[in-house]
């Protein structure tokens, strides 16, 4: 055996055999590192980089609702029904980065007075526009251009007499949102009307928020409890803030396969988000199923 270990030519083989697993080794090291620093383009991804808002009355997605109005002399009994999401276009993840996305957001925003004898539509508004986002760990951040205008609907204004605002505007907005847990998610940002009709309206408003899921069960979908307020404030209403409070649970899907569902009471009180009675003070509660596709 000694003499064998002695044998020059073991030695060249046994020197051989190593060196050959090293450079085995360091090439497979080498294409792992690879892939995994080589960014990855995603056209039409399943998922956005910003989660959407889930207490902002206005954010895109698909609802169904019922609103009870407190003390309001025009309105009681109140349906709501919104149509619209926000799609991704093209992401790219960087590793060690961030990742970003260019995607566009839409939606339609109805109210029905269940009140009236044929359950009248009351308004419309309509959304749409361009959005960025960069996300980096636990922060992700979101501009967006959106066009808004709202519309009343024709029975109502065939049974009712209403002074008729032509609403629409151009709004730019900068959102930033930050998970300190798991279970918590803060939000807040800054927005600016770029031009509006009419055209004295003021133009900056703010809005910042906070989500909370405090209790999380997993089987082939994540239940979880769901709290959240949104706040809103806008320059044409003096800064007055306006909040939207909802509590319930969500079904988030685990994979790729499915989409999100939420079932809430939602309770408002500020200014309207409804875009022709912007001007008017309401409170509201009502239950509300919530889709994000």
């Amino acid at each position: 055996m000694t003499g064998t270990m002695n044998d020059p030519r073991w030695n060249r083989r046994l020197v051989a055999f190593i060196a050959a697993l090293a450079i085995s080794g360091l090439s497979s090291s080498w294409a792992w590192a690879q892939s995994v620093e080589e960014p990855t383009l995603r056209v039409f991804p399943r998922h956005s980089l910003f989660a959407p808002l889930s207490a902002d009355p206005r954010w895109p997605r698909f609802a169904l609702g019922y609103q009870y109005y407190f003390g309001d002399s025009q309105f009681t009994h109140v349906g709501t029904a919104d149509a619209g999401a926000s799609i991704a276009i093209v992401q790219q993840n960087r590793p060690g980065r961030g990742s970003w996305e260019l995607g566009i957001q839409g939606g339609v925003f109805s109210i029905f007075d269940f009140g009236a004898p044929s359950n009248d539509l009351v308004s419309a508004d309509y959304l749409g526009g361009i959005t960025f986002a960069y996300a980096f760990d636990s922060l992700s951040f979101l501009t967006r251009i959106l066009h808004q205008s709202s519309h009343l609907g024709d029975e109502f204004l065939l049974n009712n007499e209403v002074e008729r605002i032509n609403l629409s505007f151009e709004d730019l907005d900068v959102l930033v949102s930050y998970d300190p847990r798991e279970w918590m998610r803060v939000y807040g940002g800054v927005g600016v009307i770029v031009r509006s009709e009419p055209s004295n309206l003021d133009r900056w408003s703010l809005e910042g928020g906070i989500e909370l899921r405090p209790v999380t069960a997993s089987t082939k979908r994540r239940l979880q409890l769901l709290l959240a307020l949104d706040l809103r404030s806008w320059q044409q209403s003096n800064w007055q803030p306006d909040a939207s409070f909802v509590a319930g649970a969500t079904l988030d899907p685990i994979g790729e396969s499915s989409y999100r569902v939420d079932f809430l009471i939602r309770y408002y009180t500020g200014h309207s988000p409804n875009g022709q009675f912007f001007t008017q003070r309401i409170q509201t509660l009502g239950p509300s199923v919530q889709l994000y596709f």
